[in-house]
C-alpha cells in the first residue's frame, strides 16, 4: 500500500508541476500577446503618423506652388493697368457687336487694395432682349476678371433698357 500511496503522491506531484507549468504558459502567452499587441499599436502608430506626414507633404507643396500660382492668376484674370485701354477696346467692341452704340460710361476707379484697384463701371443699353442677353453673354465669357455686380432691365414695347453696374479689377 506504501507504493500505492508513493504512486499517488508522485501522479499529484506531476499534476501539480503540469498545472504550473500550464499557468506559466498561460502567463508566457499573454505578456508576449500584450508585447505583440504593443508592437501592432506603434506600427499602427507609425502608419497614422506617415500618413499625416504624406499629407502634410502634400500640403506644404501646395503652399510651395502658391505664389507661381497667383502670378499665374495675375496674368490670366487680371487686368493689367496697360491693358485697360484694351479692355476698354474689348468693351466697346463687345457693344458694337451686339448692336448697340457705344454708350456712355461712368468710370469710378475705388481704393488700392492689395495690389489691385477696382474699377466700377455704369451704362444704360436699350435694344431687344436677345442682344442684351448676348452682351451679357459675351461679356461674362471675357478671360480677365470683370464682374456684372447688377443689371436692372426693363421693358418698354419692343425695347429693353439695361441699366448695368459693372466692377473690373486692374492690377500692378
Amino acid at each position: 500500500m506504501k507504493s500505492y500511496r508513493v504512486t499517488v503522491k508522485v501522479l499529484l506531484a506531476l499534476l501539480a508541476l503540469s498545472a504550473a507549468a500550464c499557468l506559466l504558459a498561460y502567463a508566457y502567452g499573454s505578456v508576449q500577446d500584450m508585447a505583440r499587441q504593443g508592437r501592432l499599436q506603434r506600427r499602427a502608430a507609425g502608419r497614422v503618423q506617415e500618413e499625416e506626414f504624406n499629407r502634410l507633404r502634400a500640403e506644404l507643396a501646395g503652399w510651395e506652388k502658391l505664389p507661381a500660382d497667383l502670378r499665374q492668376f495675375y496674368r490670366e484674370h487680371v487686368i493689367s493697368m496697360d491693358d485697360f485701354a484694351n479692355f476698354r477696346r474689348d468693351l466697346n467692341l463687345c457693344l458694337d457687336d451686339n448692336g448697340f452704340p457705344a454708350p456712355s460710361i461712368t468710370f469710378q476707379f475705388g481704393k488700392r487694395s492689395a495690389h489691385l484697384l477696382k474699377v466700377t463701371m455704369q451704362f444704360i443699353l436699350k435694344g431687344s432682349y436677345r442682344n442684351l442677353k448676348k452682351f451679357i453673354f459675351d461679356m461674362e465669357g471675357k478671360p480677365k476678371m470683370q464682374f456684372f455686380n447688377k443689371i436692372d432691365l426693363s421693358a418698354g414695347g419692343e425695347e429693353v433698357t439695361g441699366h448695368f453696374l459693372m466692377e473690373a479689377y486692374l492690377g500692378e
